[in-house]
């Protein structure tokens, strides 16, 4: 049963999403911030709480979670304060997280959004306050033992909290990879979501169709993937609807996801702020950014996605959805923009890449960053195609291999005896060669079956080992045909 499948609610969603800051150092002490390393190999006094350590705040972090804060057009506050939120884990030594709650760095903005046939729509954002990582636990095969890592305690997090504006899974996906883009684009975060660097809890709940009043909210807690986001929403809807439709009444609960299951269950009962006791923290003094250095930061941010979007469209006569896929990331666009100077034509160096490198890059399962092709030689393998000396699916099989092990387009070309077929004569000859052949075809298409001509393409096609221009071919052949 999917969420679509309930018209008489609405649902009412709000996403907290946890980010890890890129810096070198933790939010508090100058353990490194690494991934993969072996357990509890970058800790100090500090990160572990031992008695007497003190904290000190990063500054590379407040910048990184400033940036963040004018990218997404919220107020950036030059005076915020850090708590103390009391609860306990095992893999949280000190007993309490040092977070933000009553005066956070940042508040008020808002990311815009677009769903497939729906107009764009902006999506509020509460607040954005800076806090530390908890630690890790790691639960042992045999289900008898829990192992605590604490690498990444007090590595640095902010929390993107939105407005409960939401309202659909799709919406939440659409929410969290434009967030993904913008942190991205800033180059305050790498968002990796399989280190566990863009971490979502999402808040769900019905109200009747109509209704201006709040339901009773789930929270679905530490969801990394954008899929398993919208399965979980979807999952957790059609839950509350069921229970309503029944005539029962929602818990207020803490929940987690089993993707594997497609199951929700149940982790603890009703949660609010109050059971976490926050208060100012005694060992921090209140962060103080003047305004100058607010818009000192300001001045360094770059074209973020929806600018750039705008730009590709006015500039380079890109449709909505051909700017937007390529500004959904800094270096795809980055990327686009080389290939398009060094070809000269935007518009044919878009459809390359929408069409064959991006389908190149789904099928290896990797990143432009991370693909063998540089901008200058796709531009040179589509102008090789533009003068006729490659035929475009040779150029297709090409852009493939040039995405996984890079190289030269022209020599590949010449190394694969790819030259394309262009002597008139040479394929006239083959055309009339194709035609003797099959005369109950000619016939046909003298008949006025035009559609008899592709079978005649095919026999060229296959004489020439595909290197002959479709179009010249075709050309050919209609004239032929009709003498």
């Amino acid at each position: 049963m999917s969420s679509d499948a309930h018209p008489h609610y609405e649902a009412v969603i709000g996403l907290e999403v946890h980010v890890h800051l890129r810096t070198r150092a933790k939010l508090f002490c100058s353990c490194a911030v690494s991934y993969g390393d072996g357990p509890n190999h970058h800790t100090c006094p500090v990160c572990l709480a031992l008695p007497g350590a003190l904290p000190v705040l990063n500054g590379a972090a407040v910048e990184h979670a400033i940036r963040t804060g004018l990218a997404t057009h919220c107020e950036v506050h030059s005076r915020s304060i850090f708590a103390r939120k009391n609860y306990f884990y095992p893999d949280l030594p000190k007993g309490y997280q040092i977070s933000q709650y009553e005066k956070p760095l940042a508040t008020g903005g808002w990311i815009e959004i677009e769903v497939d046939g729906q107009e764009a729509r902006r999506i509020g954002i509460t607040r954005i306050h800076m806090e530390e990582d908890a630690g890790k636990s790691i639960h042992d095969g045999a289900a008898t033992e829990t192992h605590v890592d604490l690498n990444r305690t007090s590595v640095p997090l902010i929390e993107v909290v939105s407005e409960p504006e939401i309202r659909s899974p799709e919406e939440a996906g659409a929410y969290l990879r434009s967030l993904r883009a913008i942190l991205r684009y800033i180059e305050s975060s790498d968002a990796d979501l399989e280190k566990g660097q863009f971490r979502c809890d999402a808040n769900v709940s019905l109200r009747p169709q109509g209704s201006t009043e709040f339901g009773t909210r789930t929270e679905i807690k530490n969801v990394n993937s954008f899929r398993f986001v919208e399965d979980a929403i979807r999952a957790e809807i059609d839950r509350q609807a069921a229970i309503l439709d029944d005539g029962g009444a929602i818990s207020q609960a803490t929940l987690g996801y089993d993707a594997e299951a497609d199951r929700l269950f149940v982790m603890r009962l009703k949660e609010n702020a109050d059971d976490y006791r926050y208060f100012p923290d005694p060992d921090l003094i209140p962060l103080v950014v003047d305004e100058e250095r607010i818009e000192e930061i300001r001045a360094t941010l770059p074209e973020l996605p929806d600018q750039k979007r705008l730009r590709f469209e006015s500039e380079y006569g890109l449709s909505t959805q051909e700017a937007r896929l390529l500004s959904a990331s800094r270096a795809l666009a980055e990327f686009f923009e080389a290939a398009a100077r060094a070809h000269g034509t935007a518009k044919s160096v878009a459809n390359w890449m929408l069409r064959d490198l991006l389908a190149a890059l789904r099928e290896r399962e990797i990143e432009i960053e991370e693909a063998a092709i540089a901008p200058e030689a796709l531009a040179r393998l589509i102008e090789m195609v533009d003068r006729g000396r490659v035929t475009a699916k040779s150029a297709r099989d090409l852009v493939a291999e040039l995405t996984e092990q890079g190289g030269d387009p022209e020599a590949l070309v010449r190394e694969r005896g790819l030259e394309a077929v262009s002597d008139v004569g040479l394929l006239e000859s083959v055309a009339d060669a194709v035609i003797g052949a099959n005369p109950d075809v000619a016939r046909a298409y003298a008949q006025g079956d035009k559609k008899v001509v592709n079978f005649l393409m095919g026999q060229v096609m296959k004489k020439t080992q595909g290197k002959a221009d479709p179009g010249r071919v075709r050309e050919i052949l209609a004239r032929k045909l009709e003498e």
